[in-house]
């Protein structure tokens, strides 16, 4: 047992249950004494609160009390704590508790608070409203501790370690399953107890009218206890609803970054929307034809329970649903790959299927519920009728139940859709190559600190949210003025098949050979090199590869390993960096003397290992100043042998010293969007004339500054055709003038000429060979064949070059280096 991880996860949810529970009487003293209209208005406010997708507020208070947020100068706290998971877990949940005590509070009669008119303010809440209120009080304490404590995405994001996160890194750095299950029995064992609780209880959810009129709750009530429960639900709302969306839209960045946010994420737009709805059709349909009143019986000898249990196995599979969706996502996602990362399951396993089936799996148990709750309340006499005329079921549904029940099925499926669309957790392990959605690209923008997009990103996310919404209306306008038009079976038939094409459509099955040949202009053929695994020879995300004066290839991954490779792929030696705790080296270069360099950007320091791993030397001192490091991420050498570096986060600069790393020369850039200015500085090339090109990723162009840092020229975009860019990661530049760029987002590597012009593009989202997903780095050897790290596939491809090319000899000006965007799915903010 890790004692810490049971003390950290334990403080988080039963504070944040505290807090939240407070939080929520205090708003339900305050809705229990308005009247319908503001009520209603509030009761929407906080939907609102419960609904919003975790990383948008977490990502509001990063900026208000992170590192270098607004407030920090007047407010020393920092959100990147326990007590600020606990502080935004609050916000989330507090919604919780208001829903289920008002439900309570709605059942009173005028008669019990009239019976006795000198029972006002602490006396009603000791001698009346807590008694009737403590059942639902317990009921949504239990249901907000088991929601805090399997929460991944907050403390994943704030670096907090719980088990859900510790989960998660467990199992995405080592691929430890048996070690990542240990550490889940307290988060399966609380939603199992939490299911035994409910299992005989009534939810009391509140009702739109209730009995007991605003004005008497509010007399015996007594103003002090009204008006300090108002002013607490006022700032309830601003915090948890307000702030988030003020600073959402308020800050100009947002705007600003918004056009090449979506030009760059034009696939992730897409998938976004293409898995949140296919999800929550199927889950609709799922739910309808197991809550169908004459669905086919399940045999209980076939689940092996026994009769003393007294459960039909329908209860059962319910059971088994809520189980699903109260686990931490992330366990869902291991269960997954165990029983689905086999050859004969590679149709799924490798396509968009893997992913919807994630979502199905954990958000049924909300449709089956739902959709049974809205079948019981059809009118009997009805399709007692309907049965009698001799009605099928296809008949029943649709002209007798299906009128009864469109408008709470039609909200279940968009709240099935919006769990969807920002649902991190349950896909972050199995997203397919080039799968990458818009809720996974903000959650590594802020695993790796906060980032001017991510606003950008939330912004596109919520637009989505309200696109089905706009739509609807545009039907209904639409269909009132083609009043005669109806349309019935053939149009969901069509729907579903093009769900189901589409589906198919991203498929990318089949098996990589080691080699196979390439379609390019300079390259030949492409050679696989590792596999996925961590054993010798294998690989777990590289994200950075080197190549030494002997052509060697030398790969670090999420492991915190640099595994050294021959030119033809055979492994010859390892040596595992001393600490990983905060985070693993993201960067590497090689000096003038051969030796390759290691960047750990959590550690603020650069390390150069001679080809047999021995550290020769360490440099680097924390800090924002010049000639200090914030989050270093890559590395370059020039002609002179002097060290570049470029920075992001609190800082974004590349910063020039002296070989031996004790003395600065110069610093390159600030942040911003103009020439010469960055927006996250990832890989840095060097060319014959000691030029330096920066990979400015979330600018989405290539920069190029003078041997003096002088700006000389800038090139690209954010978008995905010829010369336009989607985060580009690294660029290397031959003595030629060649460069070649990786591209994180549009999972491609591109080519230019010395005049900046594109030549090819190579590759594609994909897991055939040539084909990458998300690569990280890039290197050249001296006869010009490209390595890539290949990081969501776990392996390194080498690009062999054209025997005609290869007169050219194009040598390696800048060393390879490589570095961390956060953006992919797997990362942690420990990797």
């Amino acid at each position: 047992m890790n004692w810490l991880l049971l003390k950290n996860s334990l403080l988080v949810a039963g504070l944040a249950t505290l807090l939240s529970a407070g939080l929520g009487c205090l708003a339900a003293l305050c809705l229990e004494g308005l009247p319908g209209r503001w009520r209603n208005r509030l009761l929407a406010v906080a939907v609102t609160a419960l609904a919003l997708p975790p990383f948008l507020v977490t990502n509001c208070w990063l900026d208000f009390l992170g590192q270098s947020g607004v407030w920090r100068n007047w407010l020393p706290l920092n959100i990147m704590s326990l007590a600020g998971a606990v502080w935004i877990l609050s916000l989330l949940t507090w919604p919780i508790t208001l829903l289920l005590v008002l439900g309570a509070w709605r059942r009173l009669e005028p008669s019990q608070l009239e019976c006795d008119t000198a029972v006002r303010g602490r006396w009603l809440i000791q001698a009346l409203l807590w008694p009737t209120a403590r059942t639902a009080l317990a009921q949504a304490a239990v249901l907000t501790f088991v929601l805090a404590l399997n929460n991944f995405a907050v403390p994943a994001i704030l670096q907090v370690k719980v088990f859900p996160a510790e989960m998660w890194i467990r199992f995405n750095t080592t691929f430890d399953t048996l070690g990542a299950l240990r550490l889940s029995w307290p988060l399966v064992l609380a939603p199992l107890l939490l299911l035994l609780w409910f299992a005989r209880r009534e939810l009391p959810w509140p009702r739109t009218q209730g009995a007991v009129h605003a004005k008497l709750f509010r007399q015996q009530l007594g103003p002090a206890w009204f008006g300090t429960a108002a002013v607490c639900t006022a700032a309830l709302c601003v915090l948890s609803v307000g702030l988030p969306v003020f600073q959402l839209v308020s800050v100009r960045r947002t705007w600003t970054e918004l056009p090449g946010a979506l030009a760059a994420g034009q696939s992730a737009v897409w998938h976004s929307l293409f898995y949140a709805a296919v999800s929550a059709t199927l889950v609709l349909l799922l739910a309808l034809v197991l809550s169908a009143p004459r669905r086919l019986a399940l045999r209980r000898s076939a689940l092996g329970l026994p009769s003393a249990f007294g459960l039909r196995p329908s209860d059962f599979c319910l059971g088994l649903s809520w189980l699903i969706f109260l686990v931490p996502g992330v366990l869902l996602g291991i269960g997954l790959i165990l029983a689905l990362n086999r050859p004969w399951s590679a149709l799924v396993y490798q396509s968009a299927a893997i992913v919807i089936l994630a979502f199905v799996l954990r958000y049924l148990a909300l449709g089956w519920t739902a959709a049974s709750r809205a079948l019981a309340g059809v009118d009997r006499d009805l399709t007692d009728a309907a049965r009698l005329e001799g009605a099928t079921r296809w008949q029943m549904l649709r002209y007798v139940q299906w009128p009864q029940i469109a408008p709470p099925v039609a909200a279940l499926w968009y709240i099935v859709f919006l769990l969807c669309l920002w649902d991190v957790e349950s896909m972050i392990l199995v997203v397919p190559p080039g799968g990458e959605t818009l809720a996974l690209r903000v959650f590594n923008l802020l695993h790796y600190g906060h980032n001017a997009q991510v606003n950008a990103l939330c912004l596109t996310l919520l637009v989505l949210a309200v696109a089905p919404l706009v739509a609807r209306k545009a039907w209904c306008v639409l269909r009132g003025a083609c009043s005669g038009f109806r349309p019935h079976a053939a149009r969901t038939t069509l729907l579903l098949a093009g769900a189901v094409a589409l589906a198919c459509s991203s498929c990318s099955p089949g098996v990589p050979a080691n080699q196979a040949p390439i379609r390019s202009q300079i390259f030949q053929r492409v050679q696989i090199i590792g596999s996925r695994g961590v054993g010798v020879g294998e690989l777990n995300k590289p994200r950075s590869v080197a190549v030494d004066k002997q052509d060697n290839l030398y790969v670090v991954d999420m492991t915190g390993r640099v595994q050294k490779f021959s030119s033809n792929g055979v492994f010859l030696l390892s040596w595992q960096m001393p600490q990983t705790d905060l985070g693993k080296p993201k960067g590497m270069g090689r000096d003038r003397d051969g030796n390759i360099i290691v960047v750990e950007p959590h550690y603020q320091r650069i390390n150069v290992f001679s080809t047999e791993g021995k550290l020769l030397v360490q440099w680097g001192k924390r800090g924002t100043n010049a000639g200090e490091l914030m989050m270093p991420r890559a590395v370059a050498v020039n002609s002179r042998g002097e060290f570049l570096v470029s920075e992001y986060g609190d800082v974004e600069r590349v910063q020039r010293f002296t070989p031996d790393g004790k003395r600065l020369l110069g610093v390159i850039g600030h942040g911003g969007n103009g020439p010469g200015e960055f927006n996250r500085a990832e890989g840095l090339g060097i060319d014959a004339q000691d030029r330096l090109y920066v990979a400015d990723s979330c600018n989405h162009r290539i920069q190029v500054f003078s041997a003096d840092g002088k700006f000389l020229r800038a090139y690209g975009k954010a978008g995905t055709g010829k010369g336009e860019f989607s985060y580009p990661y690294d660029i290397c530049v031959d003595n030629t003038g060649r460069q070649y760029v990786c591209e994180f987002g549009n999972s491609r590597i591109q080519v230019f000429d010395a005049q900046d012009r594109p030549i090819e593009i190579i590759g594609g989202p994909g897991a055939d060979p040539g084909r990458f997903g998300n690569p990280w780095s890039i290197a050249l050897d001296s006869a010009g064949n490209l390595y890539v790290a290949d990081s969501q596939n776990h392996r390194v491809q080498k690009l062999i070059r054209k025997s005609s090319v290869l007169s050219l000899r194009s040598k390696v000006l800048c060393p390879p280096r490589t570095r961390d965007f956060g953006l992919k799915t797997q990362d942690s903010s420990h990797g």
